[in-house]
């Protein structure tokens, strides 16, 4: 069954806010302090110089994918970051790095593989998968387990 509504964390006041998925177009504002809600709801593109404020910037759960242009693996999961971008707007924030054009990150990371998923929180790695799951509840699950 899908959800309903999502939890969304306030930047400004800390505040969690659950906001109905069907109100999520029409740009929520917190219960607390009536700031505009800010959330990514789709897979972010990331770089050397943006990768540390995007991770930092995000208090939540943080999914950092690498992944290659020529990786068939990673052109089959690119929907399922999608959807899970969607599913856990708020709650979630999915970061992508294009090894070929990052590889400061993925050496960084010592990516040694694509698709490699990392998850984080408060900067702090906590779960990595290197390779592509099976199927796409497998992912859902992983996720979800530290959520």
């Amino acid at each position: 069954m899908p959800a309903t509504s999502v939890l969304i964390r306030c930047s400004s006041c800390g505040t969690l806010n659950r906001i109905p998925v069907d109100k999520l177009a029409s740009r929520p504002i917190c219960g607390k302090c009536k700031t505009a809600l800010h959330y990514p709801a789709e897979p972010i593109n990331v770089t050397t110089a943006t990768f540390d404020r995007e991770m930092n910037d995000w208090r939540e759960l943080l999914l950092v994918e690498f992944w290659s242009l020529t990786c068939g693996y990673c052109q089959m999961v690119e929907p399922v970051m999608r959807d899970l971008a969607r599913w856990k707007a708020g709650r979630l924030k999915i970061l992508m790095v294009n090894i070929q054009q990052e590889l400061p990150l993925a050496q960084r990371f010592e990516t040694m593989a694509t698709p490699t998923f990392i998850l984080f929180r408060n900067g702090r790695q906590l779960a990595r998968i290197d390779g592509a799951p099976k199927e796409k509840i497998d992912m859902v699950r992983w996720v979800e387990q530290f959520l």
